[in-house]
């Protein structure tokens, strides 16, 4: 017992002391003294030599390969786990396992994990290598040789069975195996017990067991280690019950074990001489269908103990398998009269037949053999079934017995028998009527079926016929009377009967979503689907599918699909829907290595109530649980499915399975590291970056401290500026799926680079506005200004940064080739930024002979503070004084700096010294002044911008002058006398620079618009005169004081005011009015009576302005004309076609005469023509 615990603890104490070495010393101790406390001095003083040698001989922290020296391949491989002490904080660990032939079966990138796992196949010895580095150095490199030899042959079965009181021998491993000697072995019960130390172990109880067998190598170490587990149950005594002993046919016999016991069923017939295999059960029914012929037959059940073939019972129970009796109708006697037994049956034997009986009469007879007649004597009038026996089996048979002289009470008939008819839905029955002839029936009657089964028995009052519905088939029809005599009809009947179409369909159904009904017929049918609640129908052919998506009650409906004989035939079913499954893979857990554990997310569904299906990426089955552990990668598919119910229409669900990522290659690359910086930037990259969740860094300085950088945790880019080791490790961590691996790590040296750029700039500034300064340095440098306000600007080689800021600047160049040798250069400068001069130059004074003199006007510095230039348009300096005086004109500038400044771009001013105006052009427009206005207009017209000021000067007739002061600086004045005026213009210096006179008298012009006061006009026909008032220079024309026109001539055709304003030649106006009446009727008048002779009474016609042309003709009474006229130039309200009543010089006589006048407007085209007569008086 020593041994083996010490042999135990010293492997797993190797791998504490590495994995726990902080706390080496403290944890050794302990065990230390719990051991004395257990196993006494002796054991210490052996625990004690071999922990000096083991333990104290390492030193702290020290690395070392601890794991086996030999696996062994049981199950066709064998994960071997090795660790390689150090400390993980500062360690990085790098593991490489060669093959037997030498081939790299797994390298590692250097990590801080000390553990590698690896699942190993093939057999032989393997090298396994560590390297250890720490702060970057490599301070371990070791090999082993680990041994992978060929596991044992497993003889253990998961399970056996034995019957009560036998011992079974049991074995762990095949005695043949390799090393089969070298093996030691450990058999334990549930409870722990040490119960078995070798191979075999008996077993005489039922239970749990578990078997540990291994090696012991040479240091004690336990190796290829391996724990089996079996159960041992215990097969009880069982019998066989059985629902009857003999089978007839269209019957069955039930078997079943009790207590329920699982076992492979057979049946044999006695003679023959092997059973027949049925099936494996707890039970089983046999009917006649499952024999070859009727015989003595056995049952036969047995537990099949394959690994316990001693304890394999076996049950066997007999029964027969017999045939039905049978006879056939051979003639009836009927009897004499009701109640009068004596009536006859003969029927004849079939087959052999152990009794025969009519039932309720206590008549037997038997045994007969076939070909027999039988004879039943004695019976009165009616029908009778015949029960017959055969060896266990019966069988009944139907018949009458007639009446010879049968009372006229009971005389029937059946007749107008009908057929079962087809209906849409199945068929209708058949029916027969059953009519007395003499008198009603009073008592009962009854029908029975060709075997003497009773269909119908009903009591009857007064019934005279009745019509029956009955299913089609052979039947007996018998009445009884009130004193229970019986007429039977001799002979039997028929009922045509119908065949109906044949399918099947699987009945109540539970439906996931929906379901495909595909009604299973081999005729030619159509099918229509009814939903019970909805009413909806649906009809389709043989074979095409119902696609059902609701619950309810369902009626399906099978007919012919062409035409024939058979009726439809109606099912009814239910349909339950089943919710799908909602589901998805889920990955719950990854190691290291690469092993997955997928599971099916089922929502929170009771994993009991769905099936689990997991396809691989051939498609192929891998498991049927609610957790996969695959071993392949591909696109895997799930599938979820509600127990008891028809499959979900929902396809798999599929996932992708990628191979794992177990290491990724780490670079990293990095700028310079330089006093001004930029900092050295650090960029990672990997292989794989998806798999990539954390990234922790660290530095090492010179002394070998290591700083954790958590600061950079998860960064791909870093920016460092001190220099050491910076070491960057990549890691997988999902703790959703415990996850959390090292994937890969680099490190890499960051120095100062001492070497820098070169550049010139001016020193200090002073400026008064924004100055351009361009850095002098090697064409491929870039430069970063960071002004006073700390804003930075990045400029190239070549280009002008803007200084506007006063105070301190500081400049950094530097080589944008992160790549280059040289650091960058930082220098600083002070900037002065004076205030800007304030200036204008003023003119102060133009003399009358052309000479200027400008002033430089300073306004926030005094004179003696700013330096002043005057240029000419050449350029050239003409003046450095504060005036300036020139008789010469064009473009001058002015330049006013401050002493001692860098020039400011903004300290010079352009100014033109224009050409002086000395004479100007000037007039004076005068208007006419008109007879009857009080004055004219005078306006003075010329260039003003020159002028200061205006004045006027007047001269009267008699040559008087005077100054108009009240008129003065207006461009236009007014003249009421006549006389000369005169205008003078005045510059700012005081210089006549224009004038001019202008004579004004009075018009006498006499000329004045004519028009009447009023017209007649029709606006309707727009008939109206054109009215021309004179001869002016413009015309104006206004309606009500809206101007209409300014036409010479104008036509009015609005009723109102009219005012036309006319402008004569000389610009006088003038104005009048009149107005317009409507007048849209066309007038004439003339006398109704005339005396001829008489001027005062003759005949003559007045027209109005619409009438152009008129023509009248004048009738005696025999129609002869007497007068006529026309005029084509009529004259508004003016006489025409005067006549004096005289016809050929002679009066005309007294008298009525006719006259026909027509009259027209040429304008509107409108003709009119009045007829009348006038009197002619003496």
């Amino acid at each position: 017992m020593e041994s083996q615990f010490f042999s135990s603890f010293k492997t797993h104490f190797q791998l504490f002391q590495v994995r726990f070495s902080k706390f080496k010393i403290l944890s050794v101790l302990i065990f230390f003294l719990l051991a004395m406390g257990v196993f006494g001095g002796g054991f210490v003083k052996s625990f004690e030599d071999h922990f000096r040698k083991q333990v104290f001989n390492l030193e702290v922290n020290e690395p070392i390969i601890i794991g086996p020296d030999r696996l062994c391949n049981v199950f066709g491989s064998v994960i071997g786990t090795f660790n390689g002490g150090g400390d993980p904080v500062t360690d990085l660990y790098q593991w490489t396992i060669q093959s037997p032939s030498g081939e790299i079966l797994r390298e590692t990138q250097f990590r801080n994990t000390p553990d590698i796992s690896y699942t190993f196949g093939l057999l032989g010895p393997h090298r396994i290598t560590l390297k250890v580095q720490r702060a970057g150095v490599l301070i371990y490199e070791a090999s082993k040789t680990v041994e992978l030899v060929q596991g044992p042959s497993i003889t253990l079965q998961d399970s056996y069975q034995i019957c009560e009181n036998q011992t079974l021998t049991i074995s762990a491993l095949d005695p043949g195996s390799a090393n089969f000697g070298a093996y030691e072995f450990e058999w334990k019960d549930a409870s722990g017990t040490i119960i078995g130390t070798a191979n075999e172990l008996e077993v005489t109880s039922p239970g749990d067991y578990e078997v540990t067998f291994f090696f012991t190598n040479s240091s004690g170490v336990t190796e290829c280690e391996t724990t089996l587990e079996t159960r041992v149950n215990e097969l009880g005594v069982f019998a066989v019950e059985s629902s009857g002993t003999t089978l007839c046919p269209g019957g069955s016999i039930t078997f079943q074990t009790n207590p329920s016991t699982l076992g492979e069923w057979f049946y044999q017939k006695i003679g023959d001489p092997d059973p027949v295999r049925i099936r494996n059960g707890r039970s089983i029914t046999v009917s006649p269908g499952m024999l070859p012929d009727p015989g003595s037959y056995e049952i036969i059940v047995r537990v099949n103990n394959p690994d316990n073939p001693a304890c394999s019972p076996e049950v066997r129970v007999p029964f027969e398998y017999n045939i039905l009796p049978a006879v056939e109708f051979v003639e009836a006697l009927g009897a004499s009269d009701c109640f009068v037994p004596d009536g006859t049956l003969r029927v004849r034997a079939l087959t052999p037949i152990d009794g025969i009986s009519i039932g309720g009469l206590g008549m037997n007879q038997g045994p007969f053999a076939p070909g027999d007649i039988i004879e039943f004597g004695g019976l009165e009038s009616g029908a009778y079934s015949l029960f017959l026996g055969l060896n266990g089996c019966s069988d009944v048979f139907g018949t009458v017995v007639p009446l010879v002289d049968p009372p006229a009470s009971l005389e029937f008939v059946i007749e107008d028998i009908q057929p079962e008819v087809c209906t849409e839905t199945g068929k209708d029955l058949g029916s027969f009527l059953f009519r007395m002839l003499n008198q009603p029936l009073e008592g009962s009657y009854r029908i029975l079926n060709r075997r003497g089964e009773e269909i119908l028995n009903q009591a009857a009052s007064g019934l005279d016929e009745l019509r029956i519905d009955i299913a089609g088939g052979i039947y007996f029809f018998q009445v009884y009377g009130t004193d229970s005599c019986t007429l039977p009809k001799s002979e039997e009947f028929e009922i045509p009967g119908l065949s109906q179409v044949s399918y099947s369909i699987p009945g109540n159904l539970f439906v996931c979503q929906s379901y495909d009904l595909i009604p299973q017929t081999s005729q030619d049918l159509e099918f229509t689907l009814i939903h019970n609640s909805s009413g909806t129908e649906t009809t389709k052919p043989r074979n095409e599918a119902f696609t059902i998506t609701e619950a309810g009650d369902y009626t399906l409906i099978g007919r012919l699909a062409g035409p024939g004989e058979l009726c439809p035939t109606l099912q009814e079913f239910t349909i339950t829907l089943v919710d799908p499954v909602d589901f998805e893979p889920v990955l719950i857990q990854e190691d290291c290595d690469g092993n997955r554990t997928y599971e099916a997310d089922i929502k929170g569904r009771d994993p009991n109530t769905v099936r689990f299906i997991w396809y691989n990426e051939n498609d192929e089955v891998v498991g049927n649980g609610q957790f996969l552990f695959p071993t392949s990668t591909g696109e895997f598919k799930l599938d979820v499915q509600p127990n008891n119910s028809t499959a979900c229409p929902i396809p798999p669900v599929p996932f992708m399975i990628e191979p794992p990522i177990l290491e990724v290659d780490v670079e990293l690359v990095s700028t310079k590291l330089c006093e001004f910086g930029p900092r050295a930037v650090l960029d990672l990259s990997t292989t794989f970056p998806e798999a990539v969740t954390d990234i922790e860094w660290r530095r090492y300085d010179a002394d070998g401290n290591i700083f954790q950088l958590d600061e950079y945790k998860n960064q791909k880019q870093v920016i460092v500026d001190v220099e050491g080791i910076y070491e960057a490790a990549v890691f997988s961590r999902i703790p959703s799926i415990g996850k959390d691996c090292e994937l890969g790590r680099s490190s890499l040296q960051i120095d100062l680079v001492p070497n820098k750029v070169t550049f010139d700039i001016p020193g200090d500034l002073s400026i008064c506005d924004p100055f351009e300064l361009t850095p002098v340095g090697a064409a491929n440098l870039n430069y970063l200004l960071t002004y006073p306000d700390g804003t930075e600007v990045l400029k190239q080689s070549g280009e002008p940064f803007l200084i506007d800021q006063a105070d301190e600047y500081t400049i950094l160049a530097f080589d944008p080739d992160v790549t280059g040798p040289l650091c960058p250069e930082q220098k600083t400068f002070t900037v002065t930024i004076n205030e800007p001069v304030l200036f204008e130059p003023v003119l102060v004074n133009l003399d009358c002979d052309g000479t200027y003199e400008y002033q430089a006007d300073v306004n926030n510095y005094d004179l003696s503070e700013v330096t002043i230039f005057w240029r000419n348009s050449a350029g050239t300096v003409i003046s450095t004084d504060p005036i300036l005086s020139t008789s010469t004109y064009g473009e001058f500038s002015l330049e006013v700096q401050p002493a001692g400044s860098v020039e400011c771009s903004n300290s010079t001013q352009t100014f033109t010294v224009p050409v002086p105006i000395l004479e100007i052009d000037t007039q004076i427009n005068s208007e006419t002044l008109c007879p009857d206005q009080p004055d004219a207009a005078l306006r003075v017209e010329a260039n003003l911008e020159s002028v200061n000021r205006i004045e006027w000067w007047y001269t009267d007739l008699s040559m008087n002058s005077s100054q108009l002061t009240n008129l003065a600086n207006q461009q236009e004045i007014l003249a009421a006398e006549e006389g000369t005026y005169e205008v003078r213009l005045i510059n700012s210096f005081g210089c006549i620079i224009g004038r001019a006179e202008q004579m004004v008298i009075r018009s006498t012009d006499q000329n004045r618009p004519t028009v009447g006061e009023s017209y007649q006009i029709c606006p309707r026909y727009e008939i109206a005169p054109t009215l021309n008032p004179g001869n002016f220079a413009a015309y104006e024309w206004y309606f009500e004081g809206d101007l209409v026109s300014t036409s010479p001539t104008f036509k009015p055709l609005q009723i109102g005011t009219y005012t036309i304003i006319v402008i004569s030649d000389e610009g006088c106006a003038y104005q009048t009015e009149f107005i317009t009446e409507e007048e849209c009727e066309l007038r004439v008048i003339f006398p109704d009576a005339i005396q001829p002779g008489n001027p005062d009474k003759s005949f003559l016609i007045y027209t109005n302005y619409l009438i152009d042309e008129l023509e009248i003709w004048i009738y005696n009474k025999w129609g002869n004309q007497i007068f006529h006229c026309s005029n084509s130039e009529l004259i508004s309200e003016e006489s025409t076609c005067l006549w004096d009543g005289l016809y050929d010089g002679k009066k005309i006589p007294p008298g009525s005469y006719a006259y026909r006048i027509f009259y027209k407007n040429l304008e509107k085209n409108i003709e009119k023509t009045e007829l009348g007569s006038i009197l002619v008086i003496d």
